[in-house]
């Protein structure tokens, strides 16, 4: 799927940018050729609930796109600084069309994702807070995980305590403690940029 973007410039977006807003129109699609974009609504209490990460080589907002609703259904927000390649979704339909070997990777990649959310769904709804932090963490090494030595595993995006606690439903303090229990275990090291013991990791997980 990605060779329907080869020929396009990517384009760059810093940090914090959000390249689309719930209920905006779905005018494009993104390849995302570096860096993370995270998918996130808002709730009516006006926390953040992140539902998932793009990684590269990924593409959205597919599952707005196949609906056929033609609204965005969350907010894409810069992660990090991202480059991404765009189409217009017009010009996207009109490539896929008739051809079923793209249809084909289209309702694979769409099962994938989700699954993928079906993950994170599990995630926010987990009954304790290690549980949530445990299941986190497991989707973070997995989905953006780079492999050191020894079952360690280094997340490839650096997050803060308050990130982590909207990505897991919790208030920062709970993220914090839960963090510094994980630690004093030897399941997760760093601060920022954190490496994950994948072994002890699995154990742990519910």
């Amino acid at each position: 799927m990605e060779n329907l973007f080869d020929e396009l410039p990517t384009r760059q977006f810093r940090k914090g940018q959000i390249l689309i807003y719930e209920g905006d129109p779905v005018e494009n699609i993104y390849l995302l050729a570096s860096g993370y974009v995270k998918v996130f609504n808002i709730l009516a209490s006006g926390d953040q609930r992140t539902i998932i990460i793009y990684k590269p080589g990924e593409v959205f907002p597919l599952a707005s796109f196949l609906s056929g609703e033609g609204v965005a259904r969350y907010f894409y927000e810069c992660l990090t600084d991202v480059q991404v390649r765009s189409r217009p979704q017009a010009q996207f339909q009109e490539l896929i069309r008739d051809n079923l070997e793209i249809g084909e990777e289209l309702i694979a990649y769409a099962y994938k994702m989700s699954q993928q959310f079906v993950e994170r769904i599990e995630t926010l709804t987990a009954r304790s807070a290690r549980s949530k932090v445990l299941s986190l963490l497991n989707y973070l090494a997995k989905k953006t995980g780079e492999a050191t030595d020894f079952g360690q595993v280094k997340l490839g995006v650096p997050l803060t305590t308050q990130e982590i606690a909207d990505m897991c439903g919790l208030t920062r303090e709970t993220a914090t403690l839960q963090l510094l229990r994980l630690k004093e275990e030897g399941v997760v090291a760093g601060r920022r940029n954190l490496t994950v013991d994948t072994r002890k990791l699995k154990k742990l997980s519910p």
